[in-house]
């Protein structure tokens, strides 16, 4: 995606139409799904259901996320 292309889907959102957020969607379809089934007072959110995503702060943190991803598949000792 080049330059020009990123501006017209920045201007596209801005004044039309916002893309819609799937993980939104997905988490209110989820909640609506399993309120019957949950305890009154007890249904869960649609928050409940969008993964957090916390960026590692330092190029240290993100070679220990690497380094253990590896490690739970196999690809390093343990």
């Amino acid at each position: 995606m080049d330059s020009r292309e990123l501006s017209e889907w920045m201007a596209f959102t801005r004044y039309y139409e916002a893309l819609p957020d799937s993980w939104a969607e997905t988490g209110l379809m989820v909640s609506a799904m399993l309120a019957p089934y949950s305890p009154k007072g007890k249904a869960p959110k649609a928050s409940d259901f969008i993964p957090l995503e916390k960026p590692p702060q330092h190029e240290s943190q993100a070679a220990e996320v690497i380094r253990e991803l590896a490690r739970q598949l196999g690809l390093l000792g343990q």
